[in-house]
Order: C-alpha cells, then sequence, then structure tokens
C-alpha cells in the first residue's frame, strides 16, 4: 500500500489528486492539507512514501519550495513532488536545488500523475524533458468578457451545470467557452486552469 500525503490550497486540486490515486487497493491518502506548514508534522505523523507539494499555498508562513527542501533533509526516504500551475524555467532550476524527486505541472492528466508517482517510487527523478514556455502575462491573452465571467466561476468550484444556470446560457455553449479556455491558456484540466488564473493575476479566487 502506497501512503500518499497531499497538500495544496485549491480543495479542487486536492479533489482532482484523490481522484487520481482512488484505488484503495494500491494507493491510502493518509491527509489532504491545505497549507504547505503542516507539512512536516504530518510527516513525522504519518510517515507517507510519498507527498505531492503545491509550489505555492495562500495563508502560510512558508513555501513549497522551502518546505520541500525541509522534507527531504529531515525525511530523505520520502519522495517529495513538488507542483505547479506555472512554467517558469526559475521554479523547476530552484525544485532541482531543492533536491526533489519530482517537478510536474498541474495541467497533468490523471494517468500521467500515476505514472510519474511509479517511476518516482522506482528510484527516478522526474522533471520536464523540455525547456518550459515562456508564461503569459496578465492582458496579453485574448479572452472575452464572457471567457473570463466562466472562468472565475471555475475557480469557485461551480460545474457546467451551475455555470450554465449562473450566466443564463446552456450547457453546449459553456462546454464551448471551456475549450476556448484551454486552447488559449494552454491547459488541460480545470486543476490547471485554475492554477493558470491564479498564479497569472487574471482572477481573485476569493471575489
Amino acid at each position: 500500500m502506497i501512503r500518499l500525503l497531499l497538500i495544496d490550497d485549491e480543495p479542487i486540486v486536492l479533489r482532482f489528486l484523490e481522484h487520481c490515486f482512488s484505488d484503495a487497493t494500491r494507493y491510502c491518502i493518509v491527509e489532504s492539507l491545505s497549507c504547505a506548514s503542516l507539512a512536516q508534522s504530518a510527516c513525522e505523523r504519518w510517515r507517507p512514501d510519498a507527498v505531492f507539494l503545491d509550489i505555492r499555498t495562500k495563508e502560510c508562513h512558508t513555501n513549497g519550495l522551502l518546505t520541500a527542501q525541509k522534507l527531504k533533509k529531515e525525511f530523505p526516504e520520502i519522495k517529495v513532488l513538488l507542483m505547479t500551475g506555472c512554467d517558469e524555467i526559475s521554479f523547476e532550476q530552484r525544485a532541482r536545488r531543492a533536491g526533489v524527486d519530482a517537478f510536474l505541472n498541474k495541467n497533468l492528466q490523471a494517468q500521467e500523475f500515476v505514472r510519474v508517482l511509479d517511476r518516482v517510487l522506482s528510484g527516478e527523478s522526474v522533471f520536464p524533458e523540455r525547456g518550459p514556455k515562456v508564461p503569459v502575462q496578465e492582458g496579453e491573452l485574448p479572452l472575452t468578457e464572457r471567457e473570463l465571467e466562466v472562468l472565475r466561476l471555475v475557480c469557485k468550484d461551480y460545474s457546467n451545470r451551475e455555470m450554465a444556470h449562473a450566466l443564463s446560457i446552456t450547457e453546449s455553449t459553456v462546454k464551448r467557452h471551456m475549450e476556448n479556455l484551454f486552447r488559449k491558456t494552454g491547459t488541460c484540466g480545470r486543476p490547471g486552469l485554475i492554477a493558470f488564473a491564479i498564479s497569472g493575476g487574471w482572477i481573485d479566487p476569493n471575489i
């Protein structure tokens, strides 16, 4: 049984990861946390095999990179997989220096998360094979006002049906807006879209 600790401040990302590792015959998610500052005590308590850790968590006195470095120093047997929603090369370089076992983008499909974990548990270090893209700055994406409205609702964890009701449009129209958002942002899932929006300053999920 592979014991996993999940740390991300976005509930939808935690639920996505819980879905990725829902096979109870292989995985046991010992705890899901929203703040990196809780990682050390959780590792002491649960001694997980691997930790999925967001590079940035809000309302914390520490960040994912610093936490990852501390975890690898104090618990070298625990695999640390650092997650990001943006492709800044400086983050990857700092992740390597921190000694993490993997650095991955939240845009990955569920099966890719599983494959990365398998590779890490077999002793590999997993980092992007190609150079990351230059992050798009606020104002560069040609998002329509409606797409921005959809983006804000996605970050509030609205379903397609709930968005359709809130915006007085059909679900098929919502799906079309979602497809446009994925295409324009280069993401392929809601967790990646949310991470992109927040890290790029496009939306404030608390509004």
